[in-house]
Formats: C-alpha cells, structure tokens, sequence
C-alpha cells in the first residue's frame, strides 16, 4: 500500500513521565512538519516543557532519552499506520 505525500512529515511522540506513585505514564504528542524525527522529538518535549503542560504534571519532568517515535502514514484506502523511525 503506497502512503499521500502530505503525511510524511506528521510524526506520533510518545514521552514517558513518572507520575506521584512511582508509575511511569505516557504523554503522546502529533507532530507534524517536522522533516525527521529527531525534530519531531524535539518540538514535542518543547510542548511537554511549556508552562501550561508543567503545571498539569506538577511540574515533574519528561524523559526524552527513553521516548518513543512512530511516523504517522495515511495510506490511499483511508487506514492509517504507524511506522518506527
């Protein structure tokens, strides 16, 4: 199956934080017009660091050398994939 053009830049990130009781939860972030995904990396964990997501976590930080990349791929037939990076 053969992917649009339009949605080769559009990247799914998922950041691992650890929560108040020691659990780790994931915060997924859709990125999109970043050309590879050490880019996409880096705009999401700017969005996990803004002021407005610290202070909904309490300010506890992500951690970014543990993070997950997946491109996002909308194939002609209307289904969507994610493929690793």
């Amino acid at each position: 199956m053969s992917s649009t053009p339009r949605d080769s830049s559009t990247w799914l990130v998922g950041l691992p934080c650890p929560s108040d009781d020691s659990r780790i939860v994931w915060l997924y972030y859709v990125v999109g017009e970043a050309p590879d995904s050490a880019e996409a990396l880096c705009a999401a964990v700017r969005r996990a660091n803004s002021a407005s997501e610290r202070d909904t976590r309490g300010q506890v930080p992500v951690e970014p050398d543990r993070a997950e990349v997946r491109r996002i791929r909308h194939h002609v037939l209307g289904d969507f994939a994610l493929e690793a990076s």
